[in-house]
């Protein structure tokens, strides 16, 4: 990874006892260091539109990519797109839900990158998916595939077909992009993580505020396989921004790998902590 990804900084821990492993690393016999980080669903952890996906049946996938490919490509927002797609997943029921989160494909690496950063002997990570996905599928979806681990913001559809414990893990409803940002502080007040250990990995202008969020804080932005109406945004902010964000890009013949962005975390808390995960 481009050493221009990343901020060198010195972190100063309150009460943290270490002793230093045979790699010249250390590990965390007391209070870990704390991390943040929120990843986008659609086009991030899978391929799928998930959105259109959950419509295909009803022969309304055209119209909800349609829809998606509004707001992902900066001409519309989220906010403005949102009721009408809302009303389009009106027919999606239990079963329909229950099937697509236990189905959905996910790319290369992405349950080995969460699930190292969930049980890190060496990090307290605090991991939520942040989305604009429907949020019955995704608390589906982090009760069926990451085993109940992950904190959810998504959009305020299809939750009355969830269970009263299938809902505990939802932290905010998320109806425009911005709101990608107060998840990133929704977390960093529970949980105080340096400015600098915070992150968010996203693919599309629907991520741009919670990617440059990330970044103005002093953390990471990762953009995993940008697409270019994010690129050029990204290209239009400041060298500083610009320094603190990762853009992980692949060749046409070449598949989608989330453990690429599990690279970027680990070098970044390589570089401030010299400890491993």
């Amino acid at each position: 990874m481009s050493g221009s990804c990343l901020l060198l900084c010195w972190l100063k821990w309150g009460q943290i006892h270490l002793w230093r492993d045979g790699a010249g690393g250390v590990r965390f016999t007391g209070e870990k260091p704390r991390i943040v980080v929120t990843t986008d669903v659609n086009g991030t952890t899978t391929p799928d539109n998930t959105f259109a996906e959950l419509v295909r049946t009803d022969g309304l996938y055209d119209e909800m990519a349609t829809l998606m490919r509004g707001y992902t490509t900066g001409q519309c927002r989220f906010s403005e797109a949102l009721p009408q797609m809302r009303q389009l997943a009106g027919r999606v029921d239990r079963q329909r839900l229950e099937s697509y989160a236990s189905t959905m494909p996910l790319y290369a690496g992405v349950m080995e990158t969460l699930e190292e950063l969930t049980r890190s002997e060496n990090l307290d990570a605090k991991l939520a998916l942040s989305t604009t996905g429907f949020a019955g599928l995704m608390a589906l979806l982090n009760k069926l595939r990451h085993n109940s681990s992950l904190g959810v913001a998504a959009s305020p559809v299809l939750i009355e077909l969830l269970r009263e414990e299938e809902e505990s893990c939802l932290m905010r409803p998320i109806t425009d992009e911005e709101e990608k940002t107060k998840v990133i502080e929704d977390l960093v007040r529970l949980h105080g993580p340096s400015k600098s250990l915070v992150f968010h990995i996203g693919d599309t202008m629907g991520d741009f505020p919670g990617i440059r969020h990330a970044a103005a804080r002093g953390g990471i932005g990762v953009a995993f396989r940008p697409n270019a109406a994010l690129r050029t945004s990204i290209a239009g902010l400041s060298k500083d921004y610009r320094s603190r964000i990762c853009e992980i890009l692949f060749p046409s013949d070449e598949k989608p790998d989330y453990r690429k962005v599990g690279d970027v975390i680990k070098e970044a808390v390589w570089t401030r902590l010299r400890i491993q995960f």
